[in-house]
């Protein structure tokens, strides 16, 4: 199977409004795959529309490598976990509470499946604390148990970082590449902090007004984005017309009136272009040699100003 999920000319309409444009996502098993985009672009209707919760209006939608239609639909969702928007549990019960009534709901139970699936995201056993007192953390980490209760070889989750402190983070971070990259779970993840989604997908998809604009995997992402030589200067705008006047540096940056970025970075050396704008009364406080961020990308595709 190269493909776990493959969806074809996916698109949703409500009445007017176009929301989802022919996208056209390729995740393949044992990976995880990042879902980028502000909000509301469109990354959780596409999660529905995988889940069933949200009707298709055009386009398809492959899974396991069979058509998500009402005959197999039966076959596949045992196969998927999900956290789609806040988690709904009882706040008067306990995580082991909750979890054992999901349990029974979905009917396929094992013995030991909600201390397994506790065990695997670090939360206790029987513990007496009730789920209203769990930390934003904690109430994530329980979602994420019961999304893996019965052992599903795909997971879609929508936003499971969102809210969550640095420390917080990290944690679930962590978790989610262990579960791929230990037990062999495919993982989709939407979310709209760039950096963590960086450090965590194999590949990704940048979803904009329903659009999905690139598709790729990271590392090439990564070796695409350009070199570039960060100048911190007293007047940014002069210093780039010093430059381009001086050396024919035209592939420059003004980010703001001290930061400048020349992405020439082999016409001159560094410490001749310093020793250039101090002869012209042009402080340099800093210079380093840099890489676009993906956000940084992402804000050049987009032409947006990242991610809120």
């Amino acid at each position: 199977m190269e493909y776990l999920v493959k969806t074809n000319g996916l698109t949703k309409k409500y009445e007017t409004q176009t929301v989802i444009k022919n996208v056209n996502l390729h995740v393949k098993p044992g990976t995880i795959y990042g879902l980028l985009g502000r909000n509301g672009a469109g990354k959780t209707t596409i999660m529905k529309m995988m889940l069933g919760l949200t009707k298709i209006t055009e386009g398809s939608i492959t899974l396991f490598g069979k058509s998500l239609c009402d005959g197999n639909k039966r076959k596949i969702y045992p196969r998927i976990g999900s956290i789609i928007e806040a988690p709904g549990f009882y706040p008067n019960l306990t995580g082991t509470e909750n979890l054992k009534i999901f349990s029974m709901l979905r009917g396929t139970v094992s013995r030991d499946e909600v201390k397994k699936a506790l065990e695997i995201v670090g939360l206790p056993y029987k513990d007496k604390k009730l789920y209203s007192n769990y930390s934003l953390g904690m109430k994530q980490r329980l979602g994420i148990a019961n999304a893996i209760m019965h052992d599903p070889e795909l997971l879609i989750l929508d936003e499971p970082i969102n809210g969550l402190d640095p420390i917080g983070i990290v944690e679930i971070r962590e978790f989610l590449e262990k579960l791929c990259k230990e037990r062999g779970k495919t993982i989709i993840i939407s979310s709209h902090i760039l950096s963590e989604i960086d450090l965590i997908a194999d590949d990704i998809g940048i979803i904009n007004n329903g659009y999905l604009i690139e598709e790729s995997s990271v590392q090439k992402l990564r070796d695409k984005n350009q070199k570039y030589i960060l100048f911190r200067v007293s007047d940014s705008s002069r210093a780039s017309m010093l430059i381009e006047q001086k050396f024919g540096i035209k592939q420059y940056k003004v980010e703001d009136e001290a930061i400048l970025k020349v992405y020439q970075t082999n016409i001159v050396e560094t410490n001749i272009i310093n020793r250039f704008l101090m002869e012209n009364e042009i402080d340099v406080f800093e210079t380093r040699i840099c890489n676009d961020s993906l956000e940084d990308y992402f804000k050049k595709i987009t032409g947006g100003e990242g991610i809120a």
